[in-house]
């Protein structure tokens, strides 16, 4: 078993909502997977509460995931914007049941979705709602639509959600000063920035042995999104070759349908042999492969994000590119190189530099594993989110809800019974 350190001064009972598979190898759920770690193993319980899927591949210890019910009328052909509602309503009954159950003290909410089902359950129960912000939704959404008049609604309804659902929390957590900054603009005043960390990997990962057959191996790993901004990696990588012919693209990933979510140009590189996919089963098994890579690349320009991968980057101890949107806590030239955002004759020059330059690349890769890996920073960050959740505690007294809460939601309860999937229970290791 792992070893727990109830380390805090009063542990709580905490509800990590998540709106999406859980656990998985995206960053976002190794993010929340991390976090809800850290705080179980100070000796707090913690509550997942997520949608029906998740990865089994991903252990975790000693959290107790709760997942909500798949309706079977919303898995038959319906478009995927009302199987996602479907979803979000079942997630706040489960919140809502868990809640109730558990004597839940804090709901910790993640992205979007999960915060407008956990203000809906602070309103039946009192319990505060600590919003944990990813992104800016108008800058990330747009990624997913044709360029025209769809993005340019999309990127609208983004600005509206960023203005309307943070400032609703009872404090905010911000990834990035930038994100803290855009939040403080929309009108968010209880906002403080904690950057994510990443553990160590485990001994004998790190250790830079075993190349590619001599070739010289650019590495991405991660999901293949749009936001990712993965045809510049692509384009970059074919302007290379014409100057290092020996250069192998890898791209190590969780989705087995790469072919289709990577594109055409993906697939000619893996033709020609300039490029290799690997579907990789587990983390461990993508640390190990970071560790043999000579430069792992980060293309996405969005600027509001904290990409979990650049993180996982520099504690593999290798050299990183990465676009000017998603550098963040690196130093050009020290810890890493970057590039302008979108332009893949200046990744390709970048790429080109450290190609010819092996000095330089161990030294950013020495210096990035440094930085990541400074002593103190996951327990500082673990131990001001401890003092966020005894402020908004403490404004409300800790209360579950009042009694007039509880009798205007008796049909609620009496709807949700039986109808919420509550899949309890320590995940596999």
């Amino acid at each position: 078993m792992r070893a727990r350190h109830a380390t805090a001064e009063e542990p709580l009972r905490i509800a990590m909502v998540a709106a999406c598979p859980f656990p998985s190898l995206r960053g976002s759920q190794v993010l929340i997977r991390e976090l809800a770690q850290a705080l179980a193993d100070r000796g707090h319980t913690v509550h997942v509460v997520t949608y029906p899927q998740g990865e089994s591949l991903v252990a975790v210890h000693g959290i107790r995931v709760h997942r909500a019910h798949a309706p079977w009328f919303a898995a038959r052909g319906w478009p995927w914007v009302w199987r996602r509602l479907v979803l979000d309503v079942s997630l706040a009954l489960a919140l809502y049941r868990i809640v109730r159950q558990a004597q839940i003290q804090v709901i910790h909410a993640h992205n979007y979705e999960a915060p407008l089902a956990s203000f809906l359950v602070r309103w039946m129960t009192g319990v505060p709602v600590v919003y944990h912000s990813h992104n800016a939704l108008s800058d990330e959404l747009a990624y997913y639509v044709a360029p025209g008049w769809r993005r340019r609604l999309a990127h609208h309804l983004g600005s509206i959600l960023d203005r309307q659902v943070p400032r609703r929390a009872d404090y905010s957590i911000a990834l990035t000063c930038e994100l803290e900054s855009f939040l403080r603009r929309c009108g968010v005043t209880k906002v403080a920035t904690i950057s994510p960390t990443s553990a160590p990997p485990p001994a004998g990962v790190h250790d830079g042995s075993g190349g590619f057959a001599g070739r010289f191996a650019v590495m991405y790993t991660g999901n293949l999104d749009p936001y990712q901004d993965l045809d510049v990696l692509w384009a970059g990588v074919i302007n290379l070759l014409a100057v290092v012919p020996e250069t192998l693209l890898l791209v190590v990933t969780h989705e087995v349908n790469w072919e289709r979510r990577g594109g055409s140009r993906l697939v000619q590189l893996v033709e020609a042999g300039a490029a290799q996919v690997i579907v990789a089963p587990t983390f461990s098994a993508v640390r190990r492969l970071m560790a043999r890579a000579d430069v792992l690349v980060c293309p996405r320009r969005s600027w509001s994000g904290f990409p979990i991968k650049l993180l996982n980057y520099m504690v593999a101890g290798r050299p990183i590119v990465a676009a000017e949107g998603s550098a963040k806590g690196m130093i050009d030239g020290e810890t890493g190189l970057v590039f302008r955002n979108g332009d893949a004759e200046d990744l390709a020059s970048v790429l080109r530099r450290l190609a010819y330059d092996p000095t330089l690349r161990v030294r950013c890769g020495e210096r990035a594993r440094t930085k990541a890996l400074e002593a103190g920073t996951r327990q500082r960050n673990i131990e001001q989110i401890e003092g966020i959740y005894a402020r908004i505690r403490a404004v409300d007294g800790g209360a579950m809800g009042a009694v007039a809460k509880e009798t205007r939601l008796r049909g609620l309860i009496a709807f949700s019974k039986d109808r919420i999937s509550a899949a309890s229970g320590e995940m596999p290791r």
